[in-house]
């Protein structure tokens, strides 16, 4: 979870003219920013008159039953760029995604033509029938369903095959999953031993420019859970197990 003190001091200081946040969801923490902090966050954004992008590209995929807010639900100013897509909820071949740019409007539409000129029109023709008729709500209600029951899945493996002191995330939407494991674990080195395995993980260090998190990783449970997704989560437990073992010995 961002601490809003961190903002409000580093935007005067270094002259900042936008900030782009994930705000429901976010990769690869999976977080939930509460509504107190989208309002305080607005505000912030308002008092030095600067550009807030919201990205809310997982905000369709919650669990409960409201959808979270956005900060755009507290823009009064027009500070706010609000941008989603369905690149993850429905197809990411699309590629079809829309903003909401606030009093940025212009600039961003000089900027999609000097960009892209024009999109393709057959996919963003198709993909915009499919909410005319409710078959896209109906679809994510099946897919937030589907998500949340593999999410259980995945972290119930888990907790079965991973040393005890496995910390792991339990989000309220989205379709990652944040572990947090024995200091001893480079998980760098848990990466290339799992794809030897033919198992793919994101080490935490590639999330951060900052020399931390080397013993975190993220997994993501968007896929479908099979007896592979099983005996890869186990494979992995069994790997985490043995560089602890192994960390022990060399002690």
């Amino acid at each position: 979870m961002v601490d809003l003190k961190y903002p409000e001091q580093a935007i005067p200081r270094f002259k900042i003219k936008a900030c782009l946040f994930v705000t429901n969801f976010n990769n690869p923490l999976g977080s939930l920013m509460p509504d107190e902090n989208k309002r305080e966050l607005v505000r912030i954004i308002n008092k030095y008159d600067i550009a807030l992008i919201e990205d809310d590209i997982y905000g369709d995929l919650y669990f409960g039953k409201q959808r979270p807010t956005t900060c755009k639900s507290y823009d009064k100013e027009g500070n706010v760029l609000l941008c989603n897509s369905f690149s993850k909820s429905l197809a990411p071949g699309y590629r079809v995604g829309w903003a909401v740019p606030g009093r940025f409007k212009e600039k961003v539409l000089r900027l999609k033509l000097n960009h892209s000129i024009s999109s393709a029109t057959l996919p963003q023709a198709a993909v915009a029938h499919f909410p005319e008729n409710g078959r896209y709500e109906h679809h994510l209600r099946k897919m937030r369903k589907m998500l949340h029951t593999q999410c259980l899945r995945y972290m119930q493996a888990i907790t079965e095959y991973f040393p005890e002191d496995t910390c792991v995330t339990r989000p309220q939407g989205g379709f990652v999953l944040w572990l947090e494991l024995n200091p001893r674990v480079n998980t760098f080195e848990l990466y290339e031993l799992a794809l030897k395995k033919k198992i793919s993980i994101a080490p935490g260090r590639i999330f951060t420019l900052q020399e931390r998190y080397g013993n975190c990783l993220r997994i993501s449970y968007s896929h479908p859970w099979t007896k592979k997704i099983d005996d890869g989560l186990k494979t992995l437990g069994k790997l985490v197990t043995n560089m602890l073992r192994e960390a022990e010995n060399a002690n």
